[in-house]
């Protein structure tokens, strides 16, 4: 399983999100951090139907999603964590 966090450098809720990925990651879970102006968030976005930031993506090996916080959804690490 993957957590895929994506956020907007200029977004003010970009330092709690990418906070919460270095928790996860830090528990040994597979993180990306993914800035919202790359090429890949376009390809994310259109993917999982993303439309603010941060967006938290847990996704199965398959790059299924298994479920999504964005924008004022923001999840506690332990929410992740247990999913994963």
């Amino acid at each position: 399983m993957k957590l895929i966090v994506i956020t907007n450098e200029e977004g003010p809720e970009t330092r709690g999100a990418l906070e919460i990925a270095d928790v996860v990651a830090k528990e040994g879970y597979d993180v990306d951090k993914i800035d919202w102006e790359s090429d890949e968030a376009a390809s994310l976005a259109r993917l999982y139907d993303i439309y603010s930031t941060p967006a938290f993506i847990v996704t199965g090996d398959d790059g299924r999603q298994i479920e999504m916080w964005q924008g004022n959804q923001i999840p506690l690490a332990s929410d992740i964590t247990h999913l994963m």
